[in-house]
């Protein structure tokens, strides 16, 4: 296993987000003039369409939640609503998710093969699991008022066990 301070510094060395405020101020404008965007409007449907791409290319993160897989070999971060796997050792990070739902807090399973994360997508931050490479998500929890935070697997691997509340919630990987 790696020491805290090996993993903290390798985050930080590997991590990376900063877009600055004009740039954010510039999009939201010409959002406002977008054709696609009144016409989702008018018609009260969700999710709006997304008529540009934003590209970006960054080298630092702030207030991102990190996981290291088990076997130590890459770190699993959120970025801006999205899910990213980057190697250890450093290089180009992996988008896993996308998508209008605000993705968060990524953690592996014991086994590495899996990832739980809260998301959006269904209207309320519930928990969700994937594949580790981000494909197959599925929702595991269907709140539609009260959030959940802070998603964990237990150390068989068989329970995600996430903050509600105030309160620990456990929850079978298969349902239930």
């Amino acid at each position: 296993m790696f020491p805290v301070r090996q993993i903290a510094a390798l985050v930080a060395l590997a991590l990376a987000a900063a877009m600055a405020a004009p740039h954010t101020a510039q999009a939201q404008l010409a959002a406002q003039h977008d054709s696609a965007a009144r016409v989702a409007t008018r018609t009260n449907r969700l999710p709006l369409p997304a008529s540009r791409p934003l590209r970006f290319t960054t080298s630092e993160v702030t207030w991102a939640s990190v996981d290291l897989s088990p076997d130590g070999s890459t770190i699993v971060f959120d970025l801006l609503g999205d899910l990213y796997a980057l190697p250890i050792a450093g290089g180009s990070a992996t988008r896993l998710t996308d998508g209008p739902g605000w993705d968060q807090q990524p953690r592996y399973s014991p086994d590495g093969k899996r990832l739980t994360f809260v998301s959006d997508r269904n209207g309320a931050k519930n928990v969700w699991i994937a594949n580790a490479d981000g494909t197959g998500a599925r929702a595991l929890t269907r709140s539609d008022r009260t959030g959940f935070t802070s998603p964990m697997f237990s150390d068989d691997g068989q329970y995600v066990i996430a903050t509600r509340a105030g309160q620990l919630w456990m929850y079978h990987v298969d349902g239930g």
